[in-house]
């Protein structure tokens, strides 16, 4: 600590360092819910920043000591920040997306409720997706993944340098269909059973015309998907964990990028 009161750059760098992993934490659903008080986030922020400060400085150069410089590099670590929890976001998206999906075709859409995680109104089979992919996060330990690429971040974009800009357009486009991709890796082996269980209402009614097929449809459509819930579970589990391990190397390969 001695090393940190006397030498005013470390302090300047330590505020960097602050301002990329508050950024993260403030936009990753779990941690930047709106259910986390701000103290917590705000003390897990500052204590991963002390963690990574050793780390950070060994490859980290010398801030400038003019506002305007400064001020930029404050920027750049927001928007690297902001380029890391966006990733992280985009895979909670597509469970969700997955969700939204399979939930339209249950006919559970028109009841909506608060996800606790995204902290917006979503259907009851997204708030199972989204505690689900909670559940997987911190199962296969995706929030040590997720300072590993805090860390690794600090290696590939050290701190202090100004060399960052956006990624390409081909890059951006292809979050979005990697989000579309897993969602429907996802949702399809469930959507594909509710319409072949309305292809067999649809024969049920045209053989047995006295049977009112609105009042048992909505049931047995309900009926198979939970049934097919609970057979994809694992299949979600693997999609899902899959991809938070590569959640490393996809933030290398961002940043690599920018």
């Amino acid at each position: 600590m001695n090393v940190l009161t006397q030498t005013p750059a470390v302090w300047a760098t330590f505020l960097l360092i602050v301002c990329r992993v508050t950024t993260i934490i403030m936009i990753v659903p779990i941690f930047g819910g709106r259910s986390v008080p701000a103290p917590v986030k705000i003390g897990l922020s500052l204590l991963i920043s002390l963690i990574l400060l050793p780390l950070a400085l060994a490859r980290a150069i010398p801030p400038s000591e003019e506002m305007p410089v400064y001020l930029t590099l404050v920027a750049r670590e927001l928007l690297i920040g902001a380029l890391i929890g966006f990733t992280v976001q985009l895979l909670f998206t597509a469970l969700q997306a997955a969700g939204h999906i399979v939930g339209l075709q249950m006919g559970f859409s028109l009841a909506n409720v608060v996800n606790p995680v995204t902290a917006d109104h979503a259907s009851l089979i997204d708030q199972f997706y989204a505690l689900f992919a909670a559940l997987i996060f911190f199962t296969m330990n995706g929030h040590h993944a997720l300072i590993l690429a805090v860390q690794q971040s600090f290696d590939v974009a050290p701190v202090g340098s100004a060399a960052l800009g956006l990624p390409p357009a081909p890059v951006m486009l292809g979050w979005g269909r990697d989000l579309f991709a897993i969602a429907a890796r996802i949702s399809l082996p469930v959507v594909a059973a509710l319409l072949l269980a309305d292809v067999a209402m649809a024969v049920i009614a045209r053989s047995v015309p006295q049977l009112n097929v609105f009042v048992v449809g909505m049931p047995a459509k309900v009926a198979v998907a939970f049934i097919m819930l609970i057979v994809t579970v694992p299949v979600t589990a693997i999609v899902m964990s899959r991809s938070f391990v590569s959640l490393g190397e996809v933030t290398q390969q961002l940043l690599r990028l920018g």
